[in-house]
């Protein structure tokens, strides 16, 4: 985006370019897009038996998920701001930048949109910890079970 004036923060090389930049590099729509289908085959994994996990082991990471799921609603909440155009006068180009800004801030490779991906990754993730360590439960009960029939005992 390129910004003459002496609007720092927005010009080229200025601090929200530099950030808007580098969070495109690294959560743009092409990585998102590929951090979400590893989520499903991780989910589809865990649903056809293909990986299970002790509640001991997946109870933390669950827990961390959950925390970063609700921190990112708290960001998304302070992101309504870019619900509305910015007010940068009623002249052509005050208008036509206050269009683009919203456009930029909503569009598909947004920190909003970044985020929003983000989020539906974990609680896929969650998911999966879940559905694995629900499995692994039924694993080990189903186990003892056999013993017990055995013999064994348990």
């Amino acid at each position: 985006m390129e910004v003459a004036g002496s609007a720092g923060a927005l010009a080229p090389g200025g601090a929200i370019v530099s950030a808007a930049s580098a969070l495109n590099r690294s959560m743009g729509v092409e990585s998102m897009a590929q951090m979400s289908q590893a989520a499903d085959g991780l989910v589809a994994s865990a649903k056809s038996g293909g990986f299970t996990v002790t509640k001991e082991a997946a109870d933390p990471i669950i827990k961390t998920l959950e925390e970063f799921i609700e921190k990112i609603e708290t960001l998304k909440f302070d992101m309504k701001v870019f619900d509305q155009a910015p007010q940068l006068g009623e002249h052509d180009y005050g208008k036509k930048m206050a269009q683009h800004l919203h456009e930029a801030a909503n569009d598909d490779k947004s920190a909003r949109f970044a985020l929003g991906s983000l989020q539906d990754v974990l609680r896929q993730s969650r998911e999966a910890l879940l559905r694995a360590s629900d499995q692994y439960q039924e694993q080990e009960e189903s186990t003892r079970d056999v013993f017990r029939k055995l013999g064994g005992g348990g």
